[in-house]
C-alpha cells in the first residue's frame, strides 16, 4: 500500500477542483455519460472527487478491473466482507456488461449486479445498478448510478471523479433525502480513498498485475490476458 502521509499532506491529496464545466452546468456528469447511452440518468445527487498519485493509464487498467473491484466498492460498508466481482461477458469492462459485486454480510451471502452503461477508455465509466439483494448500495433509491470520470491535471496525477444519480424509491425515503445524501457522500469518498491506495501501489510496481487494455479513446488495442 501507499506510504502513509501527515494529515495535511493527505487533505491536499483529497482534493480535486471542479472543472470549468462542472462548474458551469448543473449536471455534466449526466450529459457525458448521455453521449455515450441511450440510458437517460436519474437526479444529480453529488459528487467526490480523489487525486491519485498514478497515471491515467494505470488508473484506468484498475478501475475496469474485476479482480480489485469488490475491495474498493464496498469500503467503508459495515458488516460486509468482499468476495470478488466478475464481468459476464469480458474480462474487464465494455458497455453492456453486466458487473457482479459478491460479499458476506451478517444475513448471509449477497450480490450486487450493475450494468455497464458507458465505457470510454482513461475517460468515462459508468454504472447502473441493476440488482441489490441485500441494499448493499441502493436502500431507499432507485435507478442508482455511478460514474466515474478520469482527469490528468499534471503528468503522473490522476484526478477521479465519481457521480452518483438516483431517485427516492418511495415519499418517505424523499423526506429522508438529505440523511441519504450524507450517507451516499460518505460511501463515496470512502471507496474513492481506497480506490486511491490501491492505484498508488499499482503505480510504484514496476509490471502491477493488471489487464493490457486500450487507455486511450482515440487508440483502441487488442485485449490481452492479465499479466
Amino acid at each position: 500500500m501507499a506510504v502513509s502521509r501527515g494529515p495535511f499532506s493527505a487533505a491536499l491529496l483529497a482534493v480535486c477542483f471542479v472543472p470549468a464545466l462542472a462548474r458551469a452546468q448543473a449536471d455534466p456528469w449526466a450529459a457525458r455519460v448521455r453521449l455515450r447511452s441511450d440510458v437517460a440518468l436519474a437526479t444529480f445527487q453529488g459528487v467526490d472527487c480523489v487525486s491519485i498519485r498514478a497515471p491515467r493509464a494505470v488508473v484506468w487498467r484498475l478501475l475496469v478491473a474485476p479482480e480489485y473491484a469488490a475491495k474498493w466498492f464496498f469500503a467503508g460498508v459495515p458488516g460486509l466482507l468482499p468476495r470478488g466481482a466478475r464481468y459476464k461477458k469480458g474480462p474487464t469492462a465494455e458497455k453492456g456488461d453486466l458487473l457482479t459485486l459478491e460479499a458476506t454480510t451478517l444475513e448471509g451471502p449477497r450480490h450486487l449486479e450493475m450494468l455497464v452503461l458507458a465505457a470510454a477508455p482513461g475517460q468515462l465509466l459508468s454504472f447502473l445498478v441493476r440488482s441489490d439483494s441485500g441494499d448493499l448500495l441502493n436502500k431507499g433509491v432507485e435507478k442508482l448510478s455511478l460514474t466515474f470520470v478520469l482527469d490528468a491535471p499534471v503528468e503522473g496525477t490522476t484526478d477521479l471523479y465519481l457521480a452518483m444519480h438516483y431517485d427516492p424509491d418511495s415519499p418517505l425515503s424523499a423526506i429522508l433525502s438529505p440523511a441519504a445524501v450524507h450517507h451516499q457522500h460518505e460511501r463515496r469518498q470512502a471507496a474513492l480513498n481506497m480506490f486511491r491506495l490501491l492505484a498508488e501501489e499499482a503505480a510504484n510496481l514496476k509490471d502491477p498485475p493488471l489487464h493490457d487494455v486500450p487507455t486511450d479513446e482515440g487508440a483502441p488495442a487488442p485485449r490481452a490476458r492479465r499479466k
